[in-house]
């Protein structure tokens, strides 16, 4: 029984102490809330679907930006069109089979959200971006390695790629994404 009643008052004591420490403690002081831009950040208008034969010349500048001596980069290539829809795929040897699903999916994200997939990753990185995987569905792929064709001013389709890593998806397709004006 001693032993309970001198348990029940450490815990009081203890309840006690932190109390007053945090009691001490400044208050936080509010932050005011963002400024609300006037222009719409990403308001890109799309354009005329990406065709297939195009769509190859951006596949062959990526696996040149992949095969760069002395990179070995095996990935998954998708082109999709303005609504996030696949126009061309190309998987190169030994590609692991999980990134043909992800490639696709990073195209999506970028053609129907009007932005590289990397500004989802970066948003993820904190504490408010627990919320990009209720957008959508399927919800946008937060990871590097997709990007939109812009020709003219104007969307066109996107590119994405999967199958190294994150820079190094990024860095490909980013090639072939700049084949595009």
């Amino acid at each position: 029984m001693r032993h309970k009643t001198l348990a029940i008052l450490a815990a009081c004591a203890a309840v006690a102490i932190c109390g007053q420490a945090q009691a001490q403690q400044p208050a936080a002081t509010p932050t005011a809330p963002a400024a609300v831009p006037d222009q719409m950040p990403f308001d890109v208008p799309y354009g005329n679907s990406i065709t297939a034969d195009r769509a190859a010349d951006i596949v062959k500048a990526v696996v040149a930006e992949a095969t760069k001596s002395p990179r070995n980069w095996k990935l998954a290539i998708s082109v999709v069109d303005t609504h996030g829809e696949l126009v061309y795929f190309y998987k190169m040897d030994n590609t692991q089979v999980g990134s043909v699903t992800i490639s696709q999916n990073k195209a999506r994200t970028a053609a129907r959200f009007r932005r590289p997939t990397q500004i989802f990753n970066n948003v993820m990185q904190t504490s408010a971006g627990s919320y990009i995987t209720t957008l959508d569905s399927p919800p946008p792929t937060a990871s590097p390695g997709g990007f939109p064709l812009v020709e003219g001013g104007k969307i066109i389709g996107a590119v994405g790629c999967s199958g190294a890593t994150g820079d190094q998806d990024a860095a490909a397709c980013k090639v072939g994404a700049e084949t595009v004006k």
